[in-house]
This record gives structure tokens, sequence and C-alpha cells, in this order.
């Protein structure tokens, strides 16, 4: 009874392994089979960009003041009474162009009678020089006369001062703003008559921390904008940086130059100033191109496997400063590198893919199965 337990026992035994063998052919099959389904599955079809180098610098913004290149109060120089205004409100000027007359009535009489005491100083001493020639009159009447003569001059010379003092003109080029009075009006030293600016080129100046000042220097591209002007950029460069650093602030002023050939820009208006530091070459990544994971963002690039055949492999990067619809990749890509921008959702890297076009403005991309 014993014996037959046993070679029944054993013939279970064998039933159990055999049925476990072939339930592991099966299972292995159907994976085999799974594998081979998925291996057929159609290539995710994507647009790629092939990477360039293009120029990124860190930005620095800062609000800033305009300025006119130059700057006066057009005043007086003596108290008088104005008798004629020669410009009109917002008139262009050229440098030494009269603006304002002042009544110099009492001056023109003096200018006549400094010249007619002039005239006979230089009468008296070519008829004194004769006689002394013929030692008829003394010397020293000559000499008397010739200082007469030049305290003349010095009267003369005076009264053209004074009037020139009557006579308000332009001391540069530029535009003269409101006119402050009427003719007629009672001037004196310090009125403002009108002000005169010259802004074909507009001094910007702002400042920005003092952390910054290695990189600062005349020549740096800036670019500006104006809430009066939405969209446009007003574009210059650093002329000047001041020679001290605000012990409150911590800051440095800097003054660009900005032109202003069709007079846009006035005194005085407040600006948006960016300043590019450190200017340099990288590789441009789409952003559609990115995708951010926590603190983290990957790329998909396209890769060639030994048949030749376009896959798809994730790429982590670190991206810097950013232009228009693209960021800088400061590690993890290079030039000539190929991103896919579309097509790239569910893809992990192995994945098969299919080229279907050029993100747009890209050089044309490299594509296998064309050769």
């Amino acid at each position: 009874a014993l014996k037959q337990l046993l070679v029944a026992l054993l013939s279970l035994a064998v039933i159990a392994g055999v049925g476990w063998i072939v339930w592991r052919t099966q299972q292995a099959r159907q994976a085999a089979a799974a594998m081979s389904g998925a291996g057929a599955a159609k290539p995710a079809l994507v647009v790629i960009y092939r990477l360039d180098e293009r120029e990124f610098s860190d930005r620095v913004e800062a609000i800033g003041t305009l300025h006119a290149m130059e700057s006066a109060d057009i005043s007086a120089n003596v108290t008088e009474t104005v008798t004629e205004l020669t410009f009109e409100d917002g008139q262009r000027i050229r440098a030494g162009e009269v603006l304002a007359r002042l009544d110099s009535g009492e001056e023109e009489a003096m200018l006549e009678a400094a010249k007619a005491e002039l005239a006979e100083q230089e009468r008296e001493i070519k008829r004194l020089a004769d006689l002394v020639k013929q030692g008829a009159a003394p010397a020293v009447r000559l000499e008397e006369r010739e200082t007469a003569a030049e305290v003349a001059k010095r009267r003369l010379e005076e009264i053209h001062a004074k009037l020139a003092d009557r006579k308000i003109t332009a001391p540069f080029d530029g535009i003269v703003g409101l006119r402050r009075i009427s003719v007629g009006a009672l001037v004196s030293p310090g009125t403002v008559i009108a002000t005169l600016d010259q802004i074909s080129t507009m001094k910007l100046d702002f400042a920005v921390p003092e952390t910054f000042l290695p990189d600062l220097k005349p020549g740096l591209a800036i670019a500006a904008k104006s809430n009066a002007f939405p969209g446009r950029d007003f574009r210059g460069n650093v002329s000047q940086i001041d020679s001290r650093i605000d012990p409150v602030t911590r800051a440095i002023t800097v003054r660009a130059e900005i032109p202003n050939e069709d007079g846009s820009l006035r005194p005085g208006m407040l600006m948006t100033t960016v300043l590019n530091r450190n200017p340099r070459k990288a590789p441009a990544v789409p952003e559609r191109a990115i995708i951010p994971l926590g603190r983290e963002s990957f790329v998909f690039v396209l890769r060639r496997s030994e048949s030749g055949d376009p896959t798809a492999e994730r790429v982590p990067i670190k991206v810097g400063s950013r232009l228009p619809g693209f960021v800088e990749a400061v590690e993890g890509l290079k030039a000539g590198d190929e991103v896919i921008t579309d097509g790239y959702i569910g893809l992990v890297t192995g994945a098969p893919v299919t080229i279907g076009g050029n993100y747009e403005g890209a050089a044309p991309a490299y594509n296998p199965r064309e050769g």
C-alpha cells in the first residue's frame, strides 16, 4: 500500500511539473507577441528644430528720466522793457539767432555820442601830430589827446556791450518752449523768457545696483520704453558712468544717449530701461520644446538608432536668459542638436519617431528616410 502511495504521489508531481512548463511556455509566447505588437506600433509624428547659437545677455532693468542734451532758461542780463519777440512757441532755433530785443534807445544815443567823441579826438591827434613835427606844439599835448582817444574807444566798447545785452540770442541749436512773457513786459536778470532744449539726442539717467559696476562701460547698449509709445523701443548706448555711488541706495547713476531725430522724446519723460550685460553666444532653444518638471527642465532630442532611424531621447537642460520665443541653453545642449518642438507627448527615451516637419524659422533638419 505504501508503495502504491509513493507511485501515485510521484505521478502527480510529474503531471504538475509538465503543466507548469506548458504554462510558462504560453506566458513567454504571449509576452513575445505583445512585444512584437508594441514594436510594430506607428512611430510618433514630431516637428523638430536644429539649434543655432544666438546672442544672449543678462537683463538689468531700471527706471530713468530723460534730459535734453543741452538745456537753458532764456533770460535777460539787464532790467529793461521787451520791445520784440522773434520766435514762435516750439520753433527750431539756430545758435546765435535773436530771440528777443529789449529797449535800447538810451544806449543807442550814448553810442552816437561816443562815436562823435572818438572822431573828434582822432582829428585832434592828426592836427597835433603835424604841429609837433613842425615844433609848433609841445609833444605832451599830443600824448594827452592820444590818451583821451583811448578812453573814448573804451567807452565805445562799453556801450556796444550794453547794446548786446539788449539783444537776447540762442546759445545753441534747439527748440524753444512756450514763451513766458509778452512785448512790453519789464524783465530783469533771472526772468525766464522761454526755455531752449536740444533734443535731437536725449540723455537718459538711471541708477543700477553697485554690484553691476564691473560690467558697466561706455558704449554698452540699452533699450528704453515709455508708456507714451506702447510697443516702441528706443535704443541707445551708455555714454557716462557717475564717479560716485550713493551711500544710501548703494546704486550708481548711469547716463545713456538715445537718438531722437523725430523729436518724439521730451525732457522729463519717465523711461523703463533695459541694460544688457555680459553678452555671449549660446544655443537657442524654442520655448515650446522645453518641458518643465518641478525645478528641472527637459527636452526631447532627436537621436539615430544603429539602423539610422530617428528616435527620441529625454535630456535634462539648464536654462538661462530669454529672447522672444527662445531660451538660452546653458547646459545639456549644443548648436546643431535637433530638439522636438511638437509631438513629444507620451514619448520616452528610445521611442521611434517620424519627422513631420521643421519648426518655423529653423534650418532644414536631416531626414534619414530621404537620404
